[in-house]
This record gives structure tokens, C-alpha cells and sequence, in this order.
């Protein structure tokens, strides 16, 4: 089985949890919730258990029969969407707001039939979790599934390659998708004995451990050679620094300024050299439009720029005001800016800029010559 731990957020094969040493199962919740604790028997001396066991056993399998049925009945759509309602804002509601969205969403399931949640305190909770857990795997799933080929090796490359690192948070995950869809179980030495116990994992620490030791020799083998392709094919000439800034016109700045913002993922409209009412140029992103001014200046701007840029604002009817400066802003530049809601930009923010421009260029570089 797969557990996740809510404390920590990792994926264990086991009810307990190595990163944070929790062996408490409150917090360790599998994806299937026919593991529950609640309904595992629970030794009482050899005596009790020898006269008791089956029969409370029974008992408790035929509960859990009765909770996996309606789960299953309420999941979609009660489950799922409690997921997404819980993680809105509770508002609107003012000093009527006195119970939780979760004792709201248990005593609509109590009026639903689902008695069992009063019989057994955190099992709400759990399958609001379990829940969560599914969700998120049916994500990873989606985003995963296209990267399985015929073999472990060319599986693991395709989809390190699209992950990155966060391969080492998820190789549980993968490992999981893999054993349920019976594929390349041929190369992954699994469990014969998932079902029968839950503290016989799917994949041993061992197995995991060379898996994940391949995963860091195909992650390392890809940054090798992504590197190699940027020093092959990297051009000095579009790589930007402060100082090639320092060193433009006024114009030329402004130039800059639309490249960046497009290299950026913006839209960007250009402005009259002059009579532009003190607007710069504009830059478009998800539906809201910004007007910026420019000043590429070797002392602080001052309130002026501020001033302008609102006038400009409220001319061209834009959502927001930016001044972008290689230099820095006076203290009573800041003053006005956060009193009429413009937004500064100065050297060291500009700075940011630069390296997600350059970085952007960098592997727009690698990925043309691939």
C-alpha cells in the first residue's frame, strides 16, 4: 500500500513515517482507505484473541464493508468537492460563521446515512485525506503516464527530464502507478504479498534504494549534457548585465525593456518617443495591462517619475503603474509610490529581472541547437 504523511508531505510504502520519525498512524494515510487502523484488530492477550478475534475481526470487516461502500457512493461528487471548497476563503458569512467547513461536511454525510463517522471520531478526517491523497496521484498520473515506454531505463529518462529533482519526492509514486498498472513489473522487484499485509511494503528499502540511485545517475547524466550544450551554443552577446544597462540611452532602455518583458512571457505595446503623457510602454498578462516609464538614470528618481507614471495610468485607463530605474528611488518617491499604489522597480529588483532573462535565454539557446 501507499501512505502519505500529512506532516511532513512523503510517500512511504508503510504506515509510518522515516522522515520525521512519527510512528503515530493518525497522520499516515493510505490511498486505499480498506487499510484504516480502525478497523485491524487489535490484540488483547493470546487468551482474548484466541475466543475473540475471528469474531471481532468479522465485525470490523463487515464495517469497513459499509464505509468503503458509501465512500465509493459519496466520493464524487461529496468527497472531491469538499476538497475544493475547504481550500477557498471562508467569506461572505460574517459572525454567522461558527462551525467548520469539516463538522459541516460530516453532519451533511450523518444526514446522507453515513452513520459509521460518529461510531469512529477521525474517520472524517481520514477520508477527507485519503481523498486529497487521491486526488494528487490522479494528477501525478495525468502528468506522468505519457512518459512510459517499453523499458524502466527510457522510462525513467523521459520523465526525470520533464520532473527535474523533484523525481526524489516522487519515485513512491511512480513506483505505485507502475505496480497498479502492471507495467514493467519485469524490472521492479515487487511485493507478492501486498494484499495480504499491510506492513509488508510494495518495494523494499533495498529495491528503492537502487532505484533511486539510477534515478540520480540518469539526473546527473542529463545535467552534463544540458551543460555541455550551453557552453557549446551560448552567445555573450545576448547575455544582459547591469553594467551593458548602466551603459544604454534613454531609448535604448526602453527597447530593452519591451525585449525583456516579451522574453518574459508579456505582451508588450510600444508608445511615442515623445508627447506619450508619460507612459513608456505597456505590457499585457492575464488579461490586466500596466504602463511603465523608464529611466535609466546615474542618480535617484524622485517623485516626478511617480506622478507621471499615474498620470499616465489614469490616461490610458491601465490596471497598474510600474517606473522601472537602473539607479534607486528617494525616500519620498517610496512615500508617494506605496500611497498611490505604483509599483517601483529599482537596481536590485531590475537585477532579478536580468537573471530570469538570462537564464530564459540561456535555454532558449540549448533547446533551438537540440
Amino acid at each position: 500500500m501507499l501512505w502519505l504523511c500529512f506532516k511532513c508531505d512523503s510517500f512511504s510504502f508503510l504506515p509510518f513515517c522515516n522522515n520525521c520519525r512519527d510512528e503515530s498512524k493518525d497522520d499516515h494515510v493510505p490511498i486505499d482507505p480498506k487499510y484504516y487502523p480502525e478497523f485491524q484488530y487489535k490484540s488483547q492477550g493470546f487468551i482474548v484473541d484466541f475466543f475473540k478475534k475471528n469474531k471481532v475481526q468479522n465485525e470490523l470487516n463487515d464495517k469497513l464493508n459499509e464505509v468503503l461502500i458509501k465512500y465509493d457512493e459519496f466520493e464524487s461528487p461529496y468527497f472531491i468537492n469538499y476538497i475544493h471548497i475547504a481550500q477557498q476563503t471562508e467569506q461572505g458569512l460574517g459572525n454567522m460563521l461558527s462551525y467548520s467547513n469539516q463538522t459541516l461536511f460530516k453532519n451533511v454525510l450523518l444526514r446522507l446515512g453515513f452513520n459509521e463517522l460518529d461510531e469512529f471520531p477521525q474517520l472524517t478526517e481520514k477520508l477527507i485525506r485519503t481523498t486529497a491523497f487521491r486526488f494528487r496521484f490522479t494528477d501525478f498520473v495525468r502528468r506522468t503516464k505519457h512518459h512510459i515506454s517499453g523499458n524502466l531505463e527510457n522510462t525513467l529518462k523521459s520523465w526525470i527530464a520533464e520532473s527535474g529533482t523533484t523525481f526524489r519526492d516522487n519515485l513512491h509514486l511512480l513506483l505505485y502507478y507502475l505496480w497498479k498498472e502492471d507495467i514493467l513489473k519485469n524490472e521492479i522487484n515487487f511485493s507478492d504479498s501486498i494484499d495480504e499485509n499491510e506492513l509488508y511494503p510494495l518495494v523494499s528499502d533495498n529495491e528503492i534504494n537502487r532505484l533511486q540511485e539510477i534515478c540520480e545517475i540518469i539526473y546527473f547524466d542529463l545535467l552534463v549534457e544540458r551543460f555541455k550544450v550551453k557552453l557549446e551554443h551560448f552567445d555573450p552577446t545576448r547575455f544582459i548585465t547591469i553594467y551593458a544597462v548602466d551603459s544604454m540611452g534613454g531609448f535604448e532602455f526602453e527597447d530593452f525593456l519591451m525585449k525583456l518583458f516579451i522574453t518574459l512571457g508579456y505582451d508588450v505595446q510600444s508608445t511615442k518617443r515623445t508627447g506619450d503623457q508619460g507612459a513608456d510602454l505597456f505590457v499585457l498578462k492575464f488579461g490586466e495591462k500596466t504602463v511603465i516609464q523608464a529611466k535609466n538614470y546615474s542618480e535617484s528618481v524622485g517623485n516626478a517619475a511617480v506622478q507621471q507614471v499615474l498620470s499616465a495610468k489614469n490616461f490610458y485607463s491601465c490596471d497598474h503603474a510600474m517606473v522601472v530605474t537602473n539607479s534607486y528611488f528617494t525616500p519620498s518617491a517610496k512615500t508617494l509610490a506605496d500611497s498611490v499604489g505604483v509599483r517601483l522597480i529599482d537596481r536590485k529588483e531590475l537585477q532579478t529581472y536580468l537573471d530570469d532573462y538570462n537564464q530564459l535565454i540561456l535555454e532558449s539557446s540549448a533547446v533551438a541547437k537540440e
